[in-house]
């Protein structure tokens, strides 16, 4: 990406996350949900259908997707990939009250969401009830903010300049460790619950704006930055780049920001 500002916040995050973070992050949790032709399948939390478009393209035409998610602006561009190997219903809703009659799915899947769920359990709840029986829900969430040494920088930088608590500004990475998303699997009733950590390294474009750029994509998830007017946004990124310039210049590779990822993934059946 060479300019970010013409963008929306969605439009940015899908550009610019989805090739570095979302899409490598995304094949541990195929390999999880094991999606096979003739499914139907919810993606929960499926911002700009990263992995709705994965789903699609593994149950093909005799099976559907729901691409569900709270956000208006992320569906826009989801449903603007105009995806053709399977249905795609594009839903605004949340995924504590799925808008879905009992057994629904065969399969449901959540990249990088649960963390932002007001009630976790509920919504693990609310899924395993539109699962048909032995149906599978497999979701992944980042490991905690320091593992992420650069990412962590960022969101105290973001934390101490809007005034907001550090944990809302870092909540992508909050859900907390391995052992969380087995007991919530467990205390929701799903069975056979299995679990992973996996790693990757990441790789930015445009080192020389890698502040300003993530800091313009996280506009599109972070419930921190709701309230913020287009202006506020703006002004708010020379001063996270000072912060972080140096941290920055320590995963530099050449024009690229390169560091390493770390995912926590969960399956349960119902």
């Amino acid at each position: 990406m060479t300019s970010g500002e013409s963008k929306n916040p969605a439009e940015v995050y899908d550009e610019y996350f989805g090739p570095a973070m979302f899409t490598p992050s995304a094949g541990p949790l195929m390999e999880q949900a094991g999606p096979s032709a003739g499914q139907r399948v919810i993606d929960l939390a499926c911002g700009s259908g990263v992995v709705t478009e994965m789903i699609a393209n593994a149950v093909g035409s005799d099976g559907s997707v729901v691409g569900l998610d709270f956000s208006g602006p992320m569906l826009a561009v989801g449903r603007a990939k105009q995806i053709s190997s399977a249905p795609i219903e594009w839903v605004e809703s949340d995924a504590a009250a799925i808008p879905f009659p009992d057994a629904s799915f065969d399969l449901a899947v959540c990249q990088h969401g649960v963390q932002f769920f007001p009630d976790p359990l509920k919504c693990a709840t609310e899924v395993k009830r539109v699962l048909k029986p032995g149906g599978r829900f497999a979701f992944t969430v980042w490991a905690d903010v320091s593992e992420h040494p650069l990412l962590e920088v960022m969101f105290r930088s973001i934390s101490e300049r809007l005034s907001v608590p550090y944990e809302a500004a870092s909540k992508p990475f909050t859900f907390g460790p391995l052992s969380s998303l087995t007991a919530l699997l467990s205390d929701a009733g799903y069975r056979e619950v299995r679990e992973e950590t996996r790693s990757f390294e990441a790789t930015f474009p445009a080192s020389d704006r890698w502040a300003q750029l993530t800091v313009m994509g996280a506009a599109a998830a972070l419930p921190a930055f709701r309230d913020l007017s287009d202006a506020d946004r703006n002004a708010l990124m020379p001063g996270v780049a000072s912060d972080a310039a140096d941290v920055i210049t320590k995963y530099t590779r050449g024009e690229n920001v390169v560091f390493k990822m770390t995912s926590h993934y969960a399956t349960g059946i119902v």
